[in-house]
């Protein structure tokens, strides 16, 4: 709730907001703030969400569907001088009410663990944490032919609804990330991604991964294990993204402290962006 003397209007960004956005970044984290990097693209995709005053923008926070039908909210910033004021609480009330005018019941979002100013802002506004996990990355050097993996395009509902008791799911409660966004795993979810050609198995492993897109200036794939040891699991990854020419691979794992040790020796690595992040939901 915002004090009785402050008063915010919230909009969508327009192309003529660029340049303000941009201050708006680089006072909230500075010059390196990567939102910067796509700030065009993101405000092109009409979902970042803006807190104005006094014909400035004091805050913002971009709003994107996922593909299991949930909203995502993400690149929060608020302007130094207005925070601890409601600014953040305000654009989760606004945006929820745009989601459920668009039929969207859940909204998500990550936070690190150690941000407790924002920790408690999202507790505040009806988020409740339902998973942790942690970000990890790995460059591809070589490409190779695409291994012949099988894929999952016409798996029973058993082998399915086995996938939903996965170790990996398991110790997310339920949750994974599909590209930037955290996911409900449901047996209709993994029939699509197995329809499309992004759910692999070959027995010892499974595993969910996106063709490459271009992120940052690189040709990137996401990934999910699913189930089965992570090392052979990340060797198949690995394999399978260099065949489709992927340059970078991407993963949220459950924050696991012997998963990480031995993602540690598989070449992949920690991103200290990510570290340490606490998903959470609101239904609204």
């Amino acid at each position: 709730m915002l004090p009785p003397n402050i008063t915010l209007i919230a909009r969508i960004a327009k192309p003529s907001d660029y340049n303000l956005v941009a201050r708006l970044c680089k006072r909230t984290v500075g010059s390196g703030d990567y939102v910067l990097r796509i700030l065009g693209e993101t405000i092109a995709e009409k979902g970042l969400f803006l807190a104005w005053s006094n014909g400035k923008p004091v805050g913002m926070v971009n709003f994107e569907k996922c593909i299991d039908g949930s909203g995502w909210l993400a690149m929060g910033r608020t302007d130094p001088e207005w925070r601890r004021r409601g600014v953040a609480l305000f654009l989760q009330q606004q945006i929820a009410v745009h989601a459920r005018r668009n039929g969207i019941r859940y909204l998500r979002l990550w936070i690190l663990s150690n941000n407790r100013p924002s920790l408690l802002a999202a507790m505040k506004g009806g988020f409740q944490p339902v998973c942790e996990a942690t970000h990890i990355s790995g460059s591809m050097r070589v490409k190779r032919s695409a291994e012949q993996t099988r894929l999952l395009g016409s798996a029973s509902s058993k082998s399915l609804k086995s996938l939903l008791t996965g170790a990996y799911l398991s110790k997310m409660n339920g949750y994974f990330a599909y590209k930037w966004h955290f996911v409900k795993a449901t047996e209709k979810l993994l029939k699509r991604l197995a329809e499309g050609g992004e759910l692999y198995s070959d027995g010892r492993t499974s595993f969910i991964l996106t063709k490459p897109e271009t992120a940052f200036g690189h040709r990137y794939s996401s990934f999910a294990l699913l189930d089965g040891s992570a090392a052979p699991n990340l060797r198949q990854v690995e394999r399978i993204a260099k065949g489709y020419g992927a340059l970078i691979l991407g993963s949220y794992l459950p924050y696991d402290r012997h998963l990480l040790s031995v993602v540690g020796r598989t070449g992949f690595r920690r991103d200290s962006w990510g570290k340490h992040c606490i998903v959470f939901e609101k239904k609204i």
